[in-house]
This record gives C-alpha cells, structure tokens and sequence, in this order.
C-alpha cells in the first residue's frame, strides 16, 4: 500500500517538474525578447521564433537575464540541420575571459569513433565531461533537443532532453557575461549549422526538477581541474574521513561495492580514474590529491599499462614512473595514509562460454614484471600493498572472460580487502 507520505511526495514533485514554469520565472524568451545588435555576431534573423544559425554566426541572451547566479535554469532547444566533420557547436557560453569563472555547453562532431560526438558542460572554465546525443548513432538530422543547465545554491546540473548528464559540486563563480549562443571558445573551430527553436532564462522562482533524475540518500557529482576530474559526494557531514581511489577500469568494478560499503562506516568516497599509459602528469595528480584534505588513498597503475614491455619500457624508466607517480600523492596529501593496490591477474579467456576461467593470459607476466618493479617502489617509498593479485589470482574462476574485468563476486572480494586496510586507518577500526 502507498502511503499518504508517498502520495504527497509524488504530487509535489509532478507540481516542480520541468514541464511547470510560472509566467513571472521566465526572465528572458527568445520568442519574446529582441536581440540587440551588440549581442549579435553576423546576420541574426528571427523567423517565427526560431534562428537558423551558419558559418559562425551568433547571439547571446543578456548578463540581465541572470540577476541571481547562484539560481537560475536555462535552456536551449535546437536541431542540427547538417552533420559537418571535426565540428563545434557551443550552445551555451557564459564565461570570462580575465579569469576561470562561468559555465558552457558545447557537443563536437566526428562521424567516428562514437565517443567523439559528446556533449560536454564546463564549470569554470574547468571540463565536465557528459554524454552524447543519440548514444552510439549518429546525431539525427532535424529533431529537436532540448539542453538545461540548472543551477541551485550556486551548484550546477546539466541536462539532455530532461536526462541528467552531470552534476557539478564545485560551485559556479559568477560573472557578469551575457550568454553567447553559437559561439566557440576557438574562433577558428568549424561549426555545424543548426536552428534554435526556443531559448528561455528562469529565475529562482522556478525549481526545475527532471523526471528522470534519481534522488539518492547520497549524491554524488563532478569536481575537475586541469588535467584532471574526480567522482565526489556531496559533503554533508564534513567530520567524516574521506578516502580518495585511483585506478584502471578495475577501480571502477570494485568501486561500486567500495562507496556503499565505507558509507556504512560513516567514510566518504573520491573515485579519479586517469590512466598512466606514459609520462606521469605530476602537476594534475598533485592537484587533484590536494583538491580534499584526504585521509587515506588507494591508488593502482596496472592494466593500462600492459604496453609497458621491457623493450619498450625498461626496467629503470618503469620505477621512475612509479616514484613519480607516488609522489603526486604524498605531496599532494601529505596528511593521508597511502595504499598501492597491485595490478590484478591479465586473465584467458574462457574455454567455452559455458565453463570459467582456469589459467593466466598471455600478457600476465608483463603484470607479474610491473607488480615487482612497483613493490620495489612502495617499499621505498614506504607505501603499504593491497596484494589484489593474490586474491584473484586464486579465484580465476571469477574471471569475466575478457582478459582483465572480473565477475561481481571477485569485486565484492576485493573491496572487502580494500575496507580491511583503509578502515583502521581512518579510525574507523575493521
């Protein structure tokens, strides 16, 4: 039976939805309000509401129309009228140009490979990167999108057609821009042809709400810098430790098992994925550790790096990218415990889709070889081991059968691991 609890919840969020606006909201609609000649670049014709923007052309909806940066939906609705290679259309730019302030929305287009049509938001100059218009297919010709970026006590949510694509904990610095649209940031970047059917700036009156957004006890969103980006929850209890991962995709599988279960305990979760396939950036790693004042890390550099063969990585150019790599993290929190997580098993496949995993794959003594060398660099560095390659290497029947992810139970394993250090060391005891 549903409460009258639920009932009232449910009623209230269909009154906020995205479809309900209050007419004194609106603070600027492109079907209403004129365009002066200022906030135009090019020939600007409005035709039954809508603009058909070309060759670079652009407009910009005033800095007036946001009087309250810190509250504020806007949303933009266009369609592409032509696909154009190695394209940019921005179709939000409200940014500075003396200092990192402001937000943008902007999608590129390459017919191949699929992930480099995506649109991407940006926070202060800083990238957030988002999804794609039409998952793995090509954009549709014609067909209206609607983009919202919503912006409440100064934190920003990005939106495609109403479906959450990112949300921003890094709060938005204010300016006093107006909003270009049509406008690249590279003046010389070829842009798409498309048409604007409605552009519309709500104010704090309006609270926009998507249908489609999940609502969890703990949120979480994006905070990035330069060269770098972090999975963050939303900081609701500053007292509790905070535990920052690093890794391949195998941070990825036993993260979703690892965030809910340090939660139990009271612990916050950071999760950066950045893959060392070369040089160690140093400067962003150092960043991105300092960003939160962290109490333990656990960082691995594995999978990725299967490449790292000893004719093309010797031994010596391996452990100084280990010590480098180390060190962005004990520089950038000197305050924090620091785990290293060996590289897990390079697993075969399997023998047939029916039977597990039995053996090693061909690649694993390359992971045995970096396992070693990054040892040698931990106990230097005084960095205690995670030994995740034991506990896989003896459950290959837990394998997924692609050479390198694991099944669900193999990730519950290993973050159980990971808990059994990372909790005594924040205080949290086993």
């Amino acid at each position: 039976m549903i409460s009258p609890c639920t009932l009232l919840a449910a009623l209230l969020l269909s009154l906020t939805s995205a479809a309900f606006a209050t007419d004194d909201s609106v603070l600027w609609d492109l079907a209403k309000n004129d365009i002066p000649a200022a906030q135009q670049s090019g020939t600007i014709e409005k035709t039954n509401g809508t603009i058909k923007l070309r060759d670079g052309y652009a407009f910009a909806v005033p800095a007036a129309a946001f009087p309250d940066q810190k509250n504020f939906t806007v949303q933009v609705t266009l369609s592409l009228d032509a696909l154009v290679q190695d394209s940019v259309f921005t179709l939000m730019n409200k940014q500075g140009t003396a200092q990192d302030d402001g937000f943008a929305m902007f999608f590129n287009y390459k017919d191949k490979p699929y992930y480099a049509r995506q649109v991407n938001s940006v926070v202060n100059k800083i990238l957030m990167v988002g999804g794609s218009l039409n998952g793995r297919n090509e954009p549709e010709i014609n067909k209206p999108v609607t983009f919202t970026m919503a912006v409440r006590s100064g934190l920003a949510t990005f939106y495609i057609d109403d479906a959450p694509v990112k949300k921003c904990f890094m709060e938005l610095v204010p300016n006093g821009e107006p909003m270009w649209i049509g406008r690249n940031d590279n003046a010389k970047s070829k842009t798409m042809p498309v048409t604007i059917h409605d552009v519309k700036v709500f104010g704090s009156a309006y609270k926009y709400v998507s249908k489609k957004e999940q609502f969890g006890e703990f949120p979480r969103g994006a905070v990035a810098g330069k060269g770098w980006a972090l999975d963050v929850p939303k900081i609701e209890h500053p007292e509790w430790p905070k535990v920052l991962i690093y890794g391949d995709s195998i941070s990825g599988g036993y993260s979703g098992h690892f965030i809910p279960a340090m939660l139990k305990q009271h612990v916050y979760v950071f999760h950066c994925v950045h893959f060392v396939g070369g040089d160690v950036p140093e400067q962003a790693l150092t960043e991105m550790a300092a960003r939160f004042k962290f109490d333990a890390i656990v960082f691995n550099n594995g999978l990725h790096s299967l490449g790292w063969t000893p004719d093309k990585v010797p031994d010596a150019l391996v452990l100084d990218r280990m010590q480098k790599l180390t060190r962005c993290f004990k520089n950038g929190a000197p305050q924090a415990k620091i785990f290293y997580l060996l590289t897990t098993p390079h697993t075969a496949a399997r023998p047939s889709p029916d039977k597990p995993v039995t053996a090693f794959g061909d690649k694993n003594e390359i992971v045995l070889r970096l396992n070693t060398l990054s040892s040698q660099i931990m106990k230097q560095e005084s960095v205690e081991i995670i030994d995740a390659y034991a506990l896989l290497a003896a459950h290959l029947e837990l394998a997924a059968g692609d050479n390198f992810h694991w099944q669900t139970p193999a990730y519950q394993l290993l973050s159980q691991q990971i808990a059994d250090h990372v909790l005594p060391a924040v205080g949290k005891g086993k």
